[in-house]
């Protein structure tokens, strides 16, 4: 999709200037578009004081032309706390800052030029994201709400219909508030009502029912731009209000970020994220994306899901290949890709409409479902629309009715939920050339809400310099362990399948430092994805074990 809207609004420019903020979008051909001449950098601790006074200047840069030199996230404090209860290290946000130069120099080289400097963590160039958003065939525009029966949502609500205190950040292109099937569900904010003033003093003014990111106000509307409410409705339409449809969260409110300008270009999509944190929201969808790994972009998610306890949800990504798409695939966030009403990820049994890789955790429906918008100044109900950016906001509203009807229920313990109690789809004939790359399978609220043969999983994933190395991954026979930097001369392996039920259980061996490599047969057991931990008197480590046939 994004190289479809390159073609039709660039052709042949290198540039595209957005009068909304001033920045010109440089169309790269060998990855991600950027904003030119801006950088995000991350200060080393250390530095904190001494960036403080920095204005618009860093010494031994002057050529650089520096315009612009704030921190990223201003309301953001200095960490109490380092390390989330999982061990993970926890990212500190009031260290970023962002850098707007003038110099004819590109920031490829820049970002390098200011690492070198000794003061920076990183030093990286503002990647924007798209949207992930496909029209259907105008022929398929005859109303059938399939996703309400497969993803068994009438059996979910007559458990849970969601609850008003439980908020759905929205990171998109355009909102209209006053639409009749989403004005119901807006989580206004009362302390901050529209006056001129920033009431609640959070640094807003006005905020009373969103913000604009790129703007830096409180106009949401786009005319005729309608990914944005088309998203919003499918997550958070207003449910027995005799008007249109409902979405999938039924009562959960919803918060709207405006995180794109004028040309639907993604320029603040991760501001937006930490906006929705800081506002509220407990769970964040985002259907948009890049195939560019970025590391402020995994503080942002890291800070949300880790240290504000916000349920991530992403696109997976609507390019036809295996790749991984951000921010669906940084750790932590629950990534979705799309089936149609019979739970097909490749109907034509060619090539798949969207994305699949190892990092997909779970699919919804993303064909012809049935959404609304405002269109010419009126609500308009078709036709169904498709893709990834449809298929996330469904499972974000299922996320706030397990929140609603689950409290206790961390973020990491309601994206397992989700994951375990999914249909698995991976025996459809269309969908076995991609097991293991398509997730766990398609969600099932009612599951999610009641069953009692699974309960999260609770695994959290090691990432870090490779502590727990498992090969060939996909495996369809062996599998090789190999453990890295551990001293203690015991350790324990378990297997366990995707809701939780054990197939290799507490498998004793001992460490022999520089070779503590073990072998697992794993031929009787059934394609899908698989999770290895192994614990020592140290710590824990886990890792996904794809087992194709």
């Amino acid at each position: 999709m994004k190289k479809l809207i390159l073609l039709l609004a660039l052709s042949c420019s290198q540039f595209f200037t957005h009068a909304q903020d001033n920045l010109v979008v440089v169309n790269n051909p060998n990855g991600d578009d950027y904003i030119q001449g801006r950088i995000n950098l991350k200060v080393k601790p250390e530095f904190r004081a001494y960036f403080s006074e920095l204005k618009n200047t860093i010494p031994g840069f002057e050529s650089l032309e520096i315009t612009g030199l704030r921190r990223k996230f201003p309301q953001r404090k200095p960490l109490e706390n380092q390390y989330h209860l999982s061990g993970t290290k926890l990212p500190d946000l009031s260290l970023i800052y962002e850098l707007d130069y003038n110099a004819e120099q590109d920031v490829f080289k820049t970002s390098e030029q200011l690492i070198s400097s000794g003061y920076f963590d990183y030093a990286e160039p503002h990647y924007v994201s798209y949207q992930l958003y496909t029209p259907n065939d105008a022929q398929l525009s005859v109303y059938n709400p399939y996703h309400f029966n497969t993803m068994e949502l009438y059996n979910a609500w007559d458990v849970s219909k969601g609850d008003s205190n439980v908020v759905i950040g929205y990171t998109e292109t355009s909102f209209d508030i006053n639409h009749p099937d989403l004005s119901g569900n807006v989580k206004y904010n009362y302390a901050d009502p529209i006056g001129g003033t920033d009431e609640d003093i959070d640094g807003y003014t006005d905020n009373f029912a969103g913000w604009d990111m790129v703007d830096n106000d409180n106009t949401l509307f786009i005319n005729n731009e309608i990914h944005g409410n088309t998203v919003t409705a499918v997550g958070s339409a207003t449910g027995d209000n005799s008007t249109g449809f409902l979405g999938s969260g039924f009562k959960c409110k919803f918060l709207p970020v405006k995180v794109a300008n004028s040309s639907q270009v993604i320029t603040k999509g991760y501001e937006g994220i930490t906006y929705c944190v800081d506002h509220g929201a407990k769970i964040v969808n985002c259907s948009w994306g890049n195939t560019t790994f970025n590391q402020l972009a995994q503080d942002v998610t890291d800070d949300a899901i880790l240290a504000n306890d916000v349920v991530l949800v992403a696109s997976a990504g609507n390019i036809p290949f295996d790749t991984a798409y951000y921010p669906a695939s940084y750790r932590f966030v629950l990534s979705v890709s799309g089936v149609d009403n019979l739970d097909q990820f490749d109907p034509t049994g060619g090539t798949a409409p969207f994305s699949w890789n190892d990092s997909v955790d779970v699919t919804a429906p993303g064909f012809n479902v049935y959404t609304t918008a405002t269109y010419n100044g009126s609500p308009l109900y078709s036709p169904p629309q498709g893709g990834t950016s449809i298929a996330a906001p469904l499972v974000s509203g299922v996320a706030g009715l397990i929140r609603s009807h689950f409290p206790s229920l961390n973020a990491l313990q309601v994206v397992d939920l989700i994951k375990c109690t999914a249909d698995n789809i991976d025996g459809i004939p269309e969908n076995v050339p991609y097991t293991g790359k398509i997730g766990t399978g398609r969600v099932n609220a009612y599951a999610a809400l009641t069953s009692t043969i699974c309960s999260p999983v609770g695994i959290v994933e090691e990432n870090e310099q490779n502590s727990l190395m498992i090969y060939p991954n996909p495996t369809s026979n062996i599998i090789s362990l190999m453990l890295k930097s551990i001293t203690t001369s015991k350790a324990q392996i378990t297997i366990v399948n995707a809701v939780g039920e054990e197939i290799v259980s507490n498998r004793n061996f001992n460490l022999v430092k520089g070779n503590n490599i073990q072998t697992i047969d794993v031929s009787q057991l059934a394609a899908g994805i698989y999770y290895c931990s192994v614990k020592t008197d140290e710590s824990s480590f886990s890792k996904k074990i794809v087992v194709v046939r």
